[in-house]
């Protein structure tokens, strides 16, 4: 069986997204997601997603073996020597910070793909990545954290997984601090759920964002209606 010879990441990232879409609505939850754009090189994320409570930053690589490309980026060294050291910052990455790739698998005698996830620091910061002169602490992932789609978005909806606002602005801002760009902030459009027309709406940072979704008026989708079961007529019906 023949695998794909192209780079399908953003197809990737929408399959994940549609899913964790479809998931939020399932539960009556809304969540918002964002591109980081061309600041993947600060934050070391493609996406930041909210369910209006919680807040998790991603980022994905089409392929297992595409993680190892973050160890030839100085700045991600630079983020996992300080991780090694510091305790704090470290537990508030694993909470947030996440990086996902896919796996080829048969299905159904067609390849397929399928999503794993792992806290940055526990996937990338180790020497199997950057290379034994790097110093890091961890010889190589912890795989025992590693998660499937379903559990990661089923932590991320109930709670359980991401951080909250305040704590995300101050892992982001720290992020931010460690360049020396001279820039201040996260710039990100979403846009704005409304039925009838599509607007962009653009923000400076990620309190901006928080902010306009405690304001915005809109309600999040019902929770879809699980199908009875053939033959039945109603709740007393076996």
């Amino acid at each position: 069986m023949k695998k794909l010879k192209k780079n399908h990441e953003q197809s990737f990232i929408d399959g994940f997204s549609n899913y964790l879409s479809r998931k939020a609505q399932e539960s009556g939850r809304q969540v918002t997601r964002c591109s980081l754009d061309g600041q993947d090189t600060v934050y070391g994320a493609d996406y930041i997603f909210t369910n209006h409570t919680n807040f998790l930053m991603v980022e994905f690589k089409y392929d297992k073996s595409d993680v190892k490309l973050e160890g030839k980026k100085p700045r991600r060294l630079t983020l996992c020597r300080i991780l090694d050291d510091e305790d704090g910052w470290r537990q508030l990455s694993s909470q947030c910070h996440y990086v996902a790739w896919s796996e080829f698998l048969e299905i159904d005698n067609v390849g397929g793909r399928r999503p794993r996830f792992n806290a940055y620091y526990d996937e990338v910061c180790n020497r199997a990545v950057f290379g034994e002169d790097s110093g890091l602490i961890k010889q190589s992932p912890y795989e025992e954290s590693r998660l499937k789609a379903g559990l990661l978005v089923r932590d991320f909806l109930s709670g359980e997984l991401g951080t909250d606002f305040q704590s995300f602005e101050v892992y982001t801002n720290w992020l931010m601090s460690l360049e020396d760009s001279g820039d201040t902030g996260i710039e990100l459009i979403v846009d704005h759920p409304d039925e009838d027309e599509l607007l962009l709406m653009e923000f400076t940072s990620v309190r901006e964002l928080k902010t306009w979704l405690d304001l915005t008026a809109f309600e999040p989708p019902k929770p879809t209606p699980k199908p009875k079961p053939r033959g039945s007529s109603g709740p007393g019906m076996r």
